[in-house]
């Protein structure tokens, strides 16, 4: 595989991974709901942040750590699929319950969106089984560090684009009005893809 070819397939296999709502996207579009858009900003920049460091973690050093272990790959892959899952199921049972978490302060937002990202089981499912899939250990290493610097760029461009949009009056109000329905059909996504994942060798 080209080196091109080995960029656009990461760019392929992240940009679905990035825009599907999870827990990063909730927290950012909360903080931007709630009024504050620097506070949402600083959130998205630590989700960035955070992201960058597990893309360089799984494409320079785990990719050949679950290689040479297949069975802590497979046992990845069922956690996080089951995760997953649970987080589709947990969306429908609360698609018609108010909105409760509260906005990141300014001094922490930078720090919760670190921590979002890399407790969130969603972000280790793509950088340990996806991310290391379409960028085999294999790859030469100005490959890799290019792969670290799209998605770095990819994800910026996406989680600063939720904390600028969330923070519209506008978009504040359609959202609370879509939020059930919406609740519900990526529900549906992540179930979906967490059943997929767990099972699929």
């Amino acid at each position: 595989m080209t080196p091109a070819a080995a960029l656009g397939t990461v760019l392929l296999a992240y940009l679905p991974a990035a825009i599907s709502p999870g827990p990063n996207f909730v927290l950012i579009a909360h903080t931007a709901a709630a009024g504050s858009r620097r506070a949402a900003v600083a959130v998205a920049l630590g989700v960035v942040a955070a992201g960058g460091l597990l893309a360089a973690v799984a494409v320079f050093g785990l990719g050949a750590l679950l290689a040479r272990e297949p069975w802590l790959a497979v046992g990845l892959r069922i956690v996080c699929g089951a995760y997953l899952a649970w987080l589709g199921v947990r969306l429908w049972l609360t698609a018609n319950r108010p909105e409760s978490a509260p906005p990141a302060a300014r001094g922490n937002a930078f720090r919760r969106g670190v921590l979002s990202n890399l407790t969130n089981p969603k972000a280790a499912a793509f950088f340990g089984s996806v991310l290391t899939a379409a960028l085999p250990p294999t790859e030469p290493a100005a490959v890799k560090a290019a792969a670290v610097a799209l998605i770095v760029a990819a994800s910026a461009a996406w989680h600063l684009s939720v904390a600028l949009l969330f923070s519209s009056p506008s978009t504040q109000r359609w959202y609370a009005r879509a939020k059930p329905a919406l609740n519900r059909v990526v529900g549906t996504i992540l179930l979906a893809l967490g059943v997929t994942l767990a099972i699929t060798p």
